[in-house]
């Protein structure tokens, strides 16, 4: 909890302003995927710059692998643990200078392989405001793109934001 504490006047230096509402957030996902159910609890996002973003990876990078064993023995902590611990980790850290990063889980069909993690079945992801553009994340890998961009957009079923 220091680190986080100590990181907390450089991070409120360094926010961006720039954000989405629901409604932006919503036409974005729709526009891909018109069939996806969307849960969005707040009205208006901001948008996390590279150094949260960059400062929230190595924290759940670094929880991650106090955890790898549990993975690794029964298989319980798969992709949806991964995108909803670092949703929260993002979370945190817009609660601690009075923001609110726009960070959610979506679910997609794994059509194309996309960030170290193979074509099939489903599978879970972030998607996250950087910089004001949409972007989807891969938190076991942190290798992330555009959502316009991202090869399953066609295919995602959920968004929880």
């Amino acid at each position: 909890m220091k680190k986080l504490l100590l990181l907390l006047p450089l991070a409120a230096i360094v926010i961006t302003l720039k954000g989405a509402d629901h409604l932006e957030i919503r036409g974005q996902i729709k526009q891909y995927s018109p069939k996806a159910s969307i849960n969005i609890f707040d009205p208006t996002y901001t948008s996390v710059n590279m150094r949260v973003l960059d400062d929230a990876i190595q924290d759940h990078f670094g929880m991650m692998r106090r955890y790898s064993a549990l993975k690794d023995e029964n298989k319980l902590f798969d992709c949806d643990d991964y995108a909803f611990t670092f949703k929260a980790i993002i979370s945190c850290y817009g609660s601690m200078i009075g923001s609110n990063y726009e960070c959610g889980v979506i679910t997609v069909k794994q059509e194309e392989a996309f960030g170290g993690i193979p074509a099939g079945g489903y599978h879970a992801l972030n998607v996250i405001l950087i910089d004001g553009v949409m972007n989807v994340l891969e938190p076991q890998t942190y290798e992330f793109t555009p959502l316009s961009d991202y090869p399953n957009r066609h295919h995602i079923y959920d968004l929880i934001l």
